[in-house]
């Protein structure tokens, strides 16, 4: 069965929450609706834009951290790890603009390292570090349907995230980039259940 990589380059970033008053702020030239790596930033953003950059960042970063891990398995299919591949380019991607943007915003990374923080927008969306290292030990069929199941979990905090900020955000480049990841999360789920029987 051949799969059908359409992958679209996302944009945004998850790992803490931003600060501020919650009023506009000013900064650089309007994103272009299409971010491309080194895409610049928008003129209008609000905390909830920040928030989503900074929660996506660490969101993505260890989507790369899963998939990485199927490359290591040998005994895994060819279109699991093609699929794998496509996601950490594309998650790698989106990391370097959101990067990019919240520099050019003069923004952290990271935001408040309080859980509480991260409750209006459900949780920081990370998977636990120690379900990651359980997987790392697993190998054969065991492996692929772990790594399946906290993959599209994964993904689908990934897509609440990107919910909230089509609901809160106010900088258009930033809602783009929100409504791409909800539909490349969305494929990708697909795919990977597509791939992996009983997923």
């Amino acid at each position: 069965m051949k799969l059908a990589l359409v992958l679209v380059a996302g944009l945004v970033a998850l790992a803490g929450c931003g600060a501020g008053d919650g009023s506009p702020t000013t900064a650089g030239a309007p994103l272009s609706p299409v971010p491309a790596s080194g895409a610049p930033a928008s003129a209008e953003y609000n905390d909830a834009d920040v928030m989503f950059l900074q929660m996506m960042l660490a969101h993505n970063d260890q989507g790369v951290e899963i998939v990485k891990l199927v490359k290591t398995k040998q005994a895994q299919k060819q279109e699991l790890k093609d699929l794998a591949a496509a996601i950490e380019a594309t998650q790698q991607t989106e990391s370097t603009d959101m990067r990019n943007w919240l520099k050019n915003w003069g923004k952290p990374e990271t935001g408040s390292m309080d859980p509480n923080a991260h409750h209006h927008h459900g949780g920081d969306g990370l998977t636990d570090k120690g379900l990651l290292a359980a997987l790392s030990k697993k190998d054969g069929s065991e492996f692929t349907l772990d790594v399946a199941d906290i993959f599209v979990a994964h993904q689908h905090n990934g897509v609440a995230l990107a919910r909230t900020e089509l609901k809160d955000g106010k900088n258009p480049g930033s809602k783009a980039l929100a409504q791409r990841i909800m539909d490349s999360r969305t494929g990708e789920v697909q795919q990977i259940r597509a791939l992996v029987p009983g997923q």
